[in-house]
C-alpha cells in the first residue's frame, strides 16, 4: 500500500446530503518537511514531501508527487524515493497512474496502469511490472475520497468509512480507510527549518528531474509549468497566512487491508489537519516501528481553471 500518497492528499466515498456548494481541491504547489516523532525501531528518520496538484480541465485532477525518506539505523543509511505521477478524472471515475521507486538511488519497481469504476466494481489494467487486470469491489480513487471528506465535515459528520484505490500493485489486498473528523487545533506552528546539510532538499524539488512520464506514459518537460502562481506576492507569504480564515478540521486516518493482524489494527495511520481547499498540514504518519511528523514548508496556490 501506498500510504504516503494518501496521507497527504486525504480521503471520502459515500455521497452526503445535498450542500450549497460542492467542494473543489485548489491547485498548489507545497513541500512538507518531517521528522522521527517520539522513539521508535529506528536511531533517526527525516523526510519530505513534494506535491503538486493541477487541474487540466474542469473534471480532471493531475497529481504530481514525491516522497523522500531517510532512515537511519545502527549500522545503516537507508534513502527511499517515490515518484507518483495520477491523472483523475471525476466525471469518467477513472485514474491513470504510475509511481517509480527506488532504494539508495537504485530503482526497485515501477507500476503504472490505468483503473475506472463502473457499476459496483473497480476495473484495474496494469501496464508495468506485468500486464494483467483484476477487478476488486468499488473503491474511491484519492481526490474522489479528498472531496467526499471535506463534503462529510462541512455537513458535519464525525466518522467517515471507504474502500480506496490508489494505484497500488496489489488491489486485491482491499484497502480500505476509517478516518474520524473532529475540530482543528486554533494554534499552528510553522515547521522548523530542515537540519543543516540534509541531503534532501533538492531531491523532492518536482523539478528535480527535468523529465519524466506523466501516468499515462507521455513523456513531458518537467521545466514546462503546469500551473502559474495565482498571485506573485504569495510566493512571499507564509502558508499559514495563505490558509488563514479557511475552515479546518482534525481528521484521524486508519488504513486497513488483508495485511492487517488478527486483532483488527491498521497496517497504516495517519492525523492532519485538512482545510477547506483541499489543502493539508500538521500530519503525523504512524508506520510499524516508527512515527514521521511535521507540516507545510512551502505553499504556492495555482491558477484555477474557469468552469461552470
Amino acid at each position: 500500500m501506498r500510504a504516503s500518497l494518501v496521507a497527504p492528499l486525504a480521503i471520502g466515498l459515500v455521497a452526503g446530503p445535498a450542500l450549497a456548494a460542492a467542494a473543489t481541491i485548489a491547485p498548489h504547489r507545497a513541500s512538507y518537511e518531517l521528522a522521527m516523532d517520539g522513539s521508535g525501531d529506528l536511531v533517526d528518520a527525516q523526510a519530505r514531501i513534494a506535491v503538486e496538484i493541477t487541474r487540466p480541465d474542469c473534471d480532471s485532477y493531475d497529481i504530481d508527487y514525491r516522497f523522500v525518506a531517510r532512515f537511519q539505523q545502527e549500522q545503516e543509511l537507508v534513502v527511499t524515493d517515490q515518484q507518483t505521477q495520477t491523472l483523475e478524472n471525476l466525471a469518467d471515475g477513472t485514474l491513470a497512474f504510475k509511481t517509480r521507486t527506488l532504494v539508495d538511488g537504485t530503482e526497485q519497481q515501477v507500476v503504472r496502469g490505468t483503473a475506472v469504476n463502473t457499476g459496483e466494481e473497480t476495473h484495474v489494467a496494469f501496464v508495468e511490472p506485468e500486464s494483467r487486470s483484476v477487478s476488486v469491489p468499488l473503491a474511491a480513487f484519492p481526490m474522489q475520497h479528498t472531496l467526499a471528506l471535506i463534503e462529510k465535515a462541512e455537513a458535519g459528520e464525525r466518522i467517515v468509512q471507504s474502500p480506496l484505490y490508489d494505484g497500488d500493485p496489489a488491489p486485491e489486498k482491499g484497502l480500505s480507510t476509517t478516518a474520524i473528523i473532529g475540530p482543528a487545533p486554533d494554534n499552528r506552528a510553522e515547521p522548523e527549518d530542515a537540519e543543516e546539510g540534509a541531503p534532501l532538499a533538492d531531491e523532492t524539488s518536482p523539478a528535480a528531474d527535468m523529465r519524466s512520464e506523466t501516468a499515462e506514459g507521455d513523456t513531458r518537460d518537467d521545466d514546462d509549468d503546469r500551473g502559474e502562481a495565482e498571485d506573485p506576492m504569495a510566493a512571499d507569504m507564509s502558508p499559514a497566512s495563505q490558509l488563514s480564515g479557511l475552515r479546518s478540521w482534525r481528521i484521524s486516518e486508519s488504513f486497513y487491508d488483508s495485511d492487517s493482524d488478527a486483532d483488527g489494527m491498521p497496517v497504516f495511520e495517519t492525523a492532519y489537519t485538512l482545510y477547506e481547499n483541499g489543502i493539508s498540514d500538521d500530519m503525523v504518519l504512524s508506520f510499524d516501528g516508527y512515527r514521521l511528523a511535521g507540516g507545510l514548508a512551502s505553499l504556492d496556490l495555482l491558477d484555477v481553471p474557469t468552469c461552470p
